[in-house]
């Protein structure tokens, strides 16, 4: 395959999957990680990818300051996000109260929920519609100002709602990691709310795929250590290796789903 045919497919890969990591392209089009990584410096020269920690994401996912509306944020990343949602699902028994925020892999997670008694109080449109039908679990939306896009609700009555539960276990996203810096979000309202759900959690489970090391969004919420267990996809690339290491480090357990 000459490098321009090479060039097309891996900006497919790239586009069908919502990232690429070094290691798996060079799998998958037989040639050396240093090649796809000149293949990844000239896509995103040419603007046709973006470069990222370990590889590269769609160009519509460059700038993490960004929030992505929840339909498009659904479709990113489904296998890893299935993977840790399955993984945390295991977090989860009868009579618990647990939070959910409005992230598009906890939205995964309620879905997969079985029909049991719990308290789930969450601040995402989605969630409460995919648990309505499971009439044994309680569900408590935060109301607060509805974001139509993000399909979220934010703003002062979600952190007073937030504020006057006593939460177990806490299952949230972000929209990126920074190691030195923390965890971030896209906006301040968003974050105010995260800060707030993790504040009156008991127990904190951070769900993150890869392609969201090393990213800093607009607003750090809080530093990486405040989430008790990390859940993130199993990965064979020799960078994001070295960044789950330094994960371990600073929180008490990284789950590898």
């Amino acid at each position: 395959m000459i490098a321009i045919q090479r060039h097309r497919r891996i900006v497919e890969y790239v586009e069908g999957r919502g990232v690429g990591r070094v290691g798996e392209l060079a799998r998958a089009f037989g040639v050396t990680e240093e090649t796809i990584r000149r293949d990844l410096r000239a896509l995103a020269e040419r603007g046709a990818l973006a470069r990222t920690h370990g590889g590269a994401v769609p160009v519509e996912r460059e700038d993490a300051r960004t929030e992505l509306p929840y339909m498009r944020r659904d479709g990113i990343n489904v296998g890893a996000k299935s993977a840790i949602a399955a993984a945390a699902l295991k977090f989860i028994k009868p009579g618990q109260v647990i939070a959910m925020d409005a992230s598009s892999t906890t939205c995964q997670l309620a879905g997969l929920i079985p029909d049991q008694p719990l308290t789930v109080v969450t601040n995402s449109l989605v969630v409460c519609s995919q648990l309505a039908g499971k009439r044994s679990i309680r569900v408590i939306c935060t109301g607060g100002e509805l974001d139509p896009e993000a399909l979220d609700f934010t703003g002062m009555h979600a952190r007073r709602a937030l504020s006057s539960f006593n939460i177990e276990t806490l299952f949230f996203s972000c929209r990126g990691i920074d190691l030195d810096r923390g965890i971030s979000e896209a906006n301040d309202q968003q974050a105010a709310v995260k800060l707030e759900m993790i504040e009156a959690s008991k127990q904190r489970i951070l769900l993150a795929d890869t392609s969201k090391l090393e990213l800093s969004s607009t607003v750090f919420v809080c530093p990486v250590g405040l989430a008790d267990q990390v859940i993130i996809e199993r990965s064979e690339d020799p960078d994001t290796l070295e960044t789950v290491r330094q994960l371990r480090s600073l929180v008490g357990e990284v789950i590898e789903a």
